[in-house]
């Protein structure tokens, strides 16, 4: 039977995209509102009823250095296909655990699993699209990625009203099989230049020290890391901020985690218009000039002492406005210049940009004092960070 058609600019095509970059978002928020009864049912404490999310992470994050050069020896169609099916393989044995223990073995190869959708969507863009272009398709697969966070949280709650917590991965696995389905009937290999040495561990080293090397890849991925402190400080401290401190409702508080997200949406949305005519660079200047306003803005009346919602969701939504601008130009930029290692850098990127949100989680938490002033301080000075690692992306290598 013929492979289908390489990836196009086609409405499908982004679509699809974007469900394998919400794969992630949508196991790790969808499972969330079932915690509390997931530790009931388990007899389990908080603490470790949390390690529900926490595996996931583990496996996800250390299956990104795995994933890009596979691709890059063998092709995106058949690693991601086989990255869809440990996903479904995994979601079938958390539905059917009968312990924890067994739930967060499965949590651990399901993200494991999902980790295949984000990282081998941003390199079938870069083989099939350089520069400003892939750029452009990015933007409208994270534009429709970002609609994940706001909708999963809302969807377990309403899986939750139905039947128990099985039911939430239930729908985690009608959307693997959709994406798995979707892979098979539209998305053609897209590696028309594989590395026999990819999966080579000397040939491993020297790609990610060539990339590790490389100024303009750091820059890059510096002000990616940077942008990614800011996002996590707040979803991390958000919830401590607006519900404990400012004394929001919980579902008060989702409504504004949403209007957040909007900003995130729509600046994805001016990205995907804009990019082609501007250019990268640019479009990452804005973004940048937005990250800077809205994390001083939020710093500067925080220090005041001036806490209000108003303070936090607005400064915050112009952060998120310049994120859809700064995150698929920043990740379209560091991986243009790598045609032959475009899995790698892919992967590289993203390692290192979950890492420093994770890093971003930890650090928030411990500072907290019962005011928005280190969420506030952490986000302005990862805004500042930004800019600065914007500064390394000149002169411009050749593209290899």
């Amino acid at each position: 039977m013929r492979s289908p058609r390489p990836a196009s600019d086609s409405a499908a095509v982004t679509a699809l995209l974007a469900g394998l970059l919400a794969i992630t978002p949508l196991s790790i928020d969808m499972p969330l509102p079932a915690l509390p009864g997931l530790g009931r049912a388990f007899a389990a404490d908080v603490a470790r009823a949390q390690l529900v999310v926490s595996a996931f992470l583990l496996g996800f994050a250390g299956a990104q250095l795995a994933y890009g050069p596979l691709s890059d020896r063998f092709g995106r169609r058949p690693v991601l296909l086989g990255g869809l099916g440990v996903y479904l393989a995994a979601t079938a044995g958390c539905l059917a655990a009968p312990s924890l223990e067994w739930l967060l073995a499965g949590r651990l190869a399901q993200g494991v699993g999902a980790c295949a959708g984000p990282v081998l969507a941003r390199a079938v863009v870069r083989d099939v699209h350089a520069g400003a272009r892939g750029a452009r398709v990015l933007s409208l697969a994270t534009m429709g990625m970002s609609l994940a966070p706001m909708a999963a949280p809302i969807v377990g709650g309403l899986v939750l009203l139905a039947v128990d917590w099985r039911g939430i991965f239930a729908v985690l696995a009608l959307v693997g099989v959709t994406l798995l389905l979707g892979v098979l009937r539209l998305l053609g290999e897209t590696n028309v230049a594989r590395n026999p040495g990819a999966v080579d561990p000397g040939q491993l080293a020297r790609n990610y020290a060539t990339l590790a090397t490389d100024r303009r890849f750091l820059g890059y991925v510096v002000t990616l890391m940077a942008g990614s402190v800011g996002l996590f400080a707040f979803i991390s401290a958000s919830p401590f901020v607006l519900v404990t401190v400012l004394g929001l409702p919980p579902h008060v508080f989702g409504l504004c985690f949403a209007a957040v997200n909007l900003g995130q949406i729509s600046g994805a949305l001016l990205s995907a218009r804009l990019t082609v005519r501007l250019g990268i660079d640019r479009m990452i200047a804005i973004g940048l000039a937005l990250y800077v306003l809205g994390g001083l803005v939020m710093a500067g009346l925080s220090l005041a002492g001036i806490q209000h919602v108003g303070v936090v969701v607005g400064g915050m939504a112009l952060y998120q406005l310049g994120n859809g601008m700064v995150m698929p130009n920043t990740m379209a930029g560091a991986i243009t210049p790598f045609p032959r290692m475009a899995g790698a850098a892919s992967a590289l990127a993203g390692f290192l940009q979950m890492l420093a949100g994770a890093a971003a989680g930890m650090v928030v938490g411990r500072l907290h004092d019962g005011t928005a002033r280190p969420m506030a301080l952490m986000i302005a000075g990862a805004a500042v960070a930004a800019a600065l690692g914007f500064a390394l992306l000149r002169p411009r290598p050749r593209v290899r």
